[in-house]
């Protein structure tokens, strides 16, 4: 009995001076594919400890849901995604958290949930776009690409950083997005009229790039020159050889 009591003593006494690990693991999903086979999360993970002060990092990844083992890295965040608490936990600032507040990073799937695009706000008020293919596991920036028609057509004007939005996806491997800027005339002067430009712009997932855009275009006639694109990327069959009659 007497040992017992020792014993516990001294577990208590070891529980007390050992600080108790931090709790890392926390894991957030923050969306779903359409056939709910794949889930995108955010999780907390120890980056390094210097003296009592421990340092965290939170990539966020994409795991089969059938086949867990089955997951990919997408890429690490931060503030303003990302808030620390005093507990050593963190939130996430997402539609699904808190719908009444605005979310720092959006999904756009495509139906067959092969690939999406990402949106995530990695300073306030600048957002990176990100393409995701889930069959190679592949991610991209695409932000630059998106932007350069815009960049090309604004010239002197005074723009803002422009909201990217997927329009629909106009054939199962093409996106169709639009960037809208809020512009003034001069970056030199003060300027008293405003108006938005805009750039529809072609996504070809296989290539994983940029492959048409229209600035300044109404809908139906992006549609319809992106249309062009898509017709003339279908490969032409190869001509049956006639067969060579035989002489009776």
């Amino acid at each position: 009995m007497k040992t017992t009591l020792k014993c516990f003593s001294l577990l208590a006494l070891l529980a007390i001076l050992i600080p108790a690990p931090a709790p890392a693991g926390q894991q957030v999903f923050l969306s779903t594919s359409p056939n709910e086979r794949y889930r995108v999360y955010v999780e907390q993970v120890i980056d390094r400890r210097i003296g009592d002060q421990v340092f965290f990092r939170y990539p966020i990844s994409l795991v089969n849901v059938r086949r867990p083992e089955r997951h990919f890295f997408i890429l690490n965040v931060g503030s303003p995604l990302i808030t620390e608490t005093d507990k050593q936990t963190f939130r996430v600032k997402w539609g699904g958290a808190d719908p009444t507040q605005p979310s720092s990073i959006l999904f756009d799937w495509a139906e067959d949930s092969l690939k999406f695009f990402m949106r995530v706000e990695v300073l306030r008020g600048t957002w990176k776009t990100y393409f995701v293919d889930v069959n190679s596991g592949k991610v991209k920036d695409i932000t630059g690409d998106l932007e350069k028609a815009l960049v090309a057509e604004i010239g002197q004007e005074d723009c803002q950083e422009p909201a990217v939005s997927v329009a629909g996806w106009t054939k199962p491997y093409l996106a169709f997005l639009k960037l809208v800027s809020f512009c003034g005339k001069s970056r030199e002067h003060l300027n008293d009229k405003h108006f938005n430009e805009e750039v529809s712009v072609l996504f070809d997932t296989e290539k994983a790039e940029v492959v048409s855009h229209c600035v300044n275009c109404k809908d139906k006639s992006a549609y319809k020159k992106f249309d062009k694109y898509f017709i003339k990327s279908i490969p032409t069959p190869t001509p049956t050889p006639e067969e060579t009659p035989v002489a009776q």
